[in-house]
Formats: C-alpha cells, sequence, structure tokens
C-alpha cells in the first residue's frame, strides 16, 4: 500500500539534501545571473533559510521538494519552491503552491515572490495566478491575490 503524499516541518537532518536540492535545481541559473561560488552559496542559504522553517513534501517516506514560507502581518513570502529534479512535472511543486495559497487565502494575504528571469519557474509561477509587479536586470517580483 502506498503512503499518501505529507508535508513536515524540516529539521537540521534536513540541511544537506535541501542545499543539494537548491544546487541542483538553481545553480545553471544563479551561475548564469551573478556566478556560483560553493561556499558563499552554501553560507547564504543554511543561514538565510534554515531547514526548521522548510516545509518537506514526502511520498512513501522519500523527500521529493520543499518549500520555505516567512510570515509577515501584511504579505506571505514563498523564498523557495523546490522539487527533486527527477519529480517535476508531475504535480508535486503545484500541490505545494496550493497549500502555500490555502495558507494565504485563509489568512487573508496575498503571496509575494523573487525569481529569476531566465528561470522556467516564471511560467509555473504564472499558471499557479502570479503577476509580475517589478523587475531588475536578472530577476522578478511577482504576487499573487486570492481577490
Amino acid at each position: 500500500m502506498t503512503e499518501p503524499i505529507q508535508l513536515r516541518s524540516g529539521t537540521q537532518a534536513d540541511e544537506n539534501w535541501l542545499f543539494e536540492l537548491f544546487r541542483s535545481t538553481m545553480q545553471s541559473y544563479i551561475a548564469a545571473a551573478w556566478g556560483w561560488e560553493e561556499l558563499l552559496q552554501r553560507e547564504g542559504f543554511v543561514t538565510s533559510l534554515p531547514a526548521r522553517e522548510f516545509q518537506i513534501l514526502e511520498q512513501d517516506g522519500l523527500a521529493i521538494g520543499s518549500y520555505h514560507l516567512t510570515h509577515s502581518p501584511s504579505v506571505l513570502t514563498l523564498n523557495m519552491i523546490l522539487v527533486e529534479p527527477d519529480w517535476q512535472r508531475q504535480g508535486y511543486g503545484t500541490l505545494m503552491m496550493q497549500t502555500v495559497q490555502e495558507k494565504a487565502r485563509a489568512q487573508g494575504l496575498p503571496i509575494q515572490l523573487r525569481v529569476l528571469q531566465s528561470n522556467p519557474a516564471v511560467q509555473f509561477h504564472e499558471h499557479c495566478g502570479f503577476s509580475i509587479v517589478t523587475r531588475d536586470n536578472h530577476s522578478l517580483e511577482m504576487r499573487w491575490s486570492a481577490d
């Protein structure tokens, strides 16, 4: 019998897996925009996005994706949403995004995020109802509202 998909809070034990997931999904885009310095990226990732603040998506006990959400009184910020490359385009990102959108709807708050313009995730975010608010040389700020 297949175990259901579940979300759980990240732990310190997830730190290496989270960084490796970040690297495998984001390195090429970050390297093209600014260059990739491994130690700087690792330090910035674990400092800015502690593992305990991630939600980990598991299927049959296997971690396949995660997201990091920051709450403020006026907005939820989706700092990161990542899916293992072998599991992409199978609905897991959409499932996590729907979970985040349900949280935002329940709190009556919009969601904001930043994404590199070169990242194909821009189309994913647009498909999920996000709109571009601003852009700079490398990134887009996008926003979603339940309105």
